[in-house]
């Protein structure tokens, strides 16, 4: 599979929201996120998986590239 190479000005922009956000997210974010990654082109999910690759979120990446969004949904809700 082809890795999706992002534009500079969305990479930039992913960071400075993660700098905003004191490198985290709450579980409403997290949230969005994860609905955002289900519905979204290949780029759009490239570029979240990029944004919590910044924010150390390894695992959860790892969560949605393999679908599975309602177990990563139930783990986030405990947070």
């Amino acid at each position: 599979m082809a890795t999706i190479q992002l534009r500079e000005s969305d990479r930039s922009r992913a960071i400075n929201l993660n700098r905003k956000n004191d490198y985290g997210l709450d579980n409403k974010q997290m949230m969005r996120l994860i609905n955002a990654h289900r519905k979204g082109d290949a780029y759009k999910r490239a570029l979240i998986e990029f944004r919590l690759t910044d924010i150390n979120f390894h695992r959860e990446v790892e969560m949605l590239m393999n679908g599975k969004y309602d177990e990563l949904k139930e783990e986030v809700k405990k947070w």
